[in-house]
């Protein structure tokens, strides 16, 4: 859209066990003398459809949801734009592919208007964040690069926060500061040239004690004491014969 500028946007994700809270909060202007309606469309990978809550200027604005397979291959060319194909997940010729979700509505802005727009949603961590044990941790994408189709962009901050379960920041696509107990913010003037990819775990202390606690512990040890039991027998028949040597010499 060559109309409509992002004056910021400001991206709050509340991690809690197997799920997450993303908040998206952009502030949007018509940079027109003129009436601008345009529709817009909101993209997130593991959005569920129920949680979803669109809002302009604190009133709630009717979507659509749908999901899309994403494929990066085509026979468009470009050289000063990107672009991705979505495909209805129901004609998509290869359904294993990375799936998409979508939110689109439709926006009005009179001359110079601005809203803000915000967009809600639950999402689903990637990873195995529900299990007891060792691999417990989570996986998070969100795409920030569709924002840079607006006219400009001059403003983001991203707001992490992790609960108990999940305390530690393992790796990040943005580099995060640290503000507060399990608390994160990055902020930038720009918009990054990639999206935002983050992985959770826990703490060490955490997964010594999740490792005690997994199902799969007792059979692994039992495993562990089949591969190993002809060893240990060879190697207290080694140990029986010679303790039995070393005495048989003690007493000559």
């Amino acid at each position: 859209n060559d109309t409509i500028a992002v004056l910021s946007e400001v991206l709050d994700i509340r991690i809690h066990g197997a799920e997450a809270d993303i908040t998206a909060s952009y502030r949007m202007q018509n940079t027109t003398d003129d009436t601008v309606s345009t529709p817009s469309m909101f993209l997130a990978p593991g959005m569920e459809d129920s949680s979803v809550t669109v809002s302009v200027s604190g009133a709630e604005v009717p979507f659509t949801a749908e999901r899309y397979a994403l494929s990066h291959q085509t026979e468009i060319t470009a050289d000063d734009w990107r672009y991705a194909v979505l495909t209805p997940e129901d004609a998509a010729a290869e359904p294993r592919g990375q799936k998409v979700d979508s939110v689109t509505f439709a926006l009005e802005f009179a001359p110079r208007e601005a809203h803000d727009v915000v967009v809600s949603y639950t999402y689903r961590l990637g990873g195995y964040p529900d299990y007891d044990f060792n691999v417990k941790y989570g996986l998070l994408e969100y795409y920030l690069t569709p924002a840079a189709l607006w006219k400009e962009f001059q403003s983001l901050t991203i707001n992490l926060y992790l609960d108990e379960g999940m305390p530690v920041l393992t790796s990040s696509s943005l580099p995060f500061e640290k503000v507060a107990p399990r608390t994160y913010q990055y902020v930038s003037d720009t918009l990054p040239d990639e999206d935002l990819r983050i992985t959770v775990d826990e703490n060490w202390f955490q997964n010594i004690f999740s490792t005690l606690r997994s199902p799969y512990l007792r059979m692994n040890l039992m495993m562990a004491l089949v591969v190993l039991l002809p060893f240990l027998l060879i190697a207290g028949a080694v140990l029986a014969v010679l303790i039995w040597a070393l005495r048989r010499r003690k007493r000559r």
